[in-house]
């Protein structure tokens, strides 16, 4: 088969000028703005297929999704016919786009107003008036991004194409090459997406509003999947870590100011990741993502965390429940029953003091005795015994008040071994909460095991 190339630049031969003079010379009544039919009461015939040769980008922020593709077009056009024999055995020629009638093809999902391709390729046509036009073009088209599984998502885009200004009468398409489905032998694999599927469809639509006509749609689906590991090891794993690290505030004291620093500070590493998630996906209402479901619930256990470390510091630190003693409810709860269940020692009682040590020196029967036999002793001796008897108010006063001091001791440590309990308490409920939500969050998440390869 010989093939030529026309430009008015280059030389050709007699057969090659003879041939284009026939077809598109002064002598021609061809015209390219007018659709090549031949009985008005049959529609042309548009061969289309799409080669998907990359997705650029996928901007989540404002849900558009850019992609390179190939646009397969073949069509007839009955004017464009000749006799090979008559030319030189010429069987194809290539033209430029201009000269021959192009469909009026245009995506109808177009996000950026440009709905021209990027490159007008020459237009092949064969003596047979078939004609084969491959152009190709960068789109931007709008897509639906669904981010309730971010960063395990999978989202399906179209490519809606058609003629602007022909109905279904007059223009119907055809598969190309491949039927149902979209051409993805020269696809370059995305390092963001994974292509799992691009099936494709004929669509006949008809107009709600007079005169009712109906125009042909070629539809063509991207199915894509997020690769998640880049947020996985950027996002989710740090959020997790950040969500275990609170589990350090219960190995603190209980009376450590130490603690609402640490609090403090968590908290503020949520926010930051609240806010980096909210600049990458689209601000939409439909649906709220999962990860930001686990950082605001890990957000509010930190605030728990950090109301009961009050709690905590409040029982260790305010003056007046070093005077107030601990309730009796109290006591069998946080003092005897949950420190079994907790795995905590239970506090040493000081109250069973043992009464006989108590000094017993001014009691009324020694002093009875000693006064009884004052007269029978030495002068000397009367002298010390009177001593002895002043000092022993002194031991008195001194003993009482040790016995106060120890007394307001145990208070006190009963109310700081009531805040070691309620950390307790705040350890194994922050863990089993947060193992629940973690396993929540994955467990709800489609397909999240499956191997991630593309569809080629």
């Amino acid at each position: 088969m010989t093939v030529i190339t026309y430009s008015r630049f280059s030389g050709i031969n007699v057969q090659e000028e003879n041939l284009m003079n026939m077809l598109f010379g002064k002598d021609s009544q061809y015209n390219a703005l007018i659709t090549p039919i031949a009985n008005e009461s049959e529609p042309l015939m548009i061969y289309f297929g799409l080669t998907l040769a990359q997705i650029i980008n996928v901007y989540e922020k404002e849900q558009i999704v850019k992609v390179n593709v190939w646009l397969q077009l073949r069509w007839y056009d009955y004017q464009m016919r000749w006799n090979p024999d008559r030319f030189g055995h010429l069987e194809s020629i290539r033209v430029p786009p201009e000269k021959v009638w192009t469909p009026d093809l245009v995506l109808f999902n177009n996000a950026d107003g440009n709905y021209d391709v990027s490159y007008r390729a020459n237009a092949v046509i064969s003596s047979e008036g078939k004609i084969l036009w491959i152009p190709i073009a960068i789109f931007k088209l709008t897509c639906t991004i669904n981010v309730e599984y971010f960063p395990f998502d999978q989202q399906t885009c179209e490519l809606r194409f058609g003629s602007s200004g022909l109905s279904a009468s007059q223009v119907r398409f055809g598969w190309y090459a491949t039927e149902n489905s979209m051409e993805l032998s020269d696809y370059v694999t995305s390092g963001t997406w994974t292509l799992l599927s691009a099936p494709a469809e004929i669509r006949i639509v008809k107009s709600p509003d007079p005169p009712y006509d109906s125009r042909t749609e070629m539809v063509f689906f991207m199915i894509i999947q997020r690769r998640p590991l880049f947020y996985t090891i950027n996002l989710i794993v740090p959020t997790m870590m950040i969500s275990l690290l609170t589990v350090t505030l219960f190995c603190l004291p209980s009376d450590a100011a130490e603690k609402m620093a640490l609090c403090t500070s968590i908290l503020v590493a949520l926010v930051f990741f609240m806010l980096l998630i909210s600049r990458i996906l689209p601000s939409t209402s439909l649906s709220i993502p999962l990860i930001s479901k686990y950082l605001m619930f890990t957000f509010i256990m930190n605030l728990l965390t950090v109301c009961l470390s009050v709690l905590s510091l409040y029982l260790n630190h305010h003056r007046v429940l070093m005077h107030t003693p601990v309730p009796y409810w109290a006591r069998i709860v946080f003092l005897h029953t949950l420190p079994t269940c907790l795995f905590l020692h239970k506090p040493h009682d000081f109250h069973s003091v043992d009464k006989r040590r108590e000094p017993l020196i001014n009691s009324p029967l020694i002093l009875r005795k000693i006064k009884t036999r004052k007269k029978k002793l030495p002068r000397e001796m009367n002298y010390l015994i009177e001593q002895f008897l002043e000092r022993s108010n002194d031991i008195k006063y001194i003993s009482q008040k040790i016995a106060a001091n120890t007394e307001e001791m145990q208070i006190f440590n009963d109310w700081k071994y009531i805040s070691l309990v309620i950390d307790r308490i705040q350890l194994f409920v922050f863990l089993i909460v947060t193992f629940i939500g973690t396993v929540g969050l994955f467990v709800q998440i489609p397909k999240l095991f499956e191997s991630q390869r593309d569809a080629i």
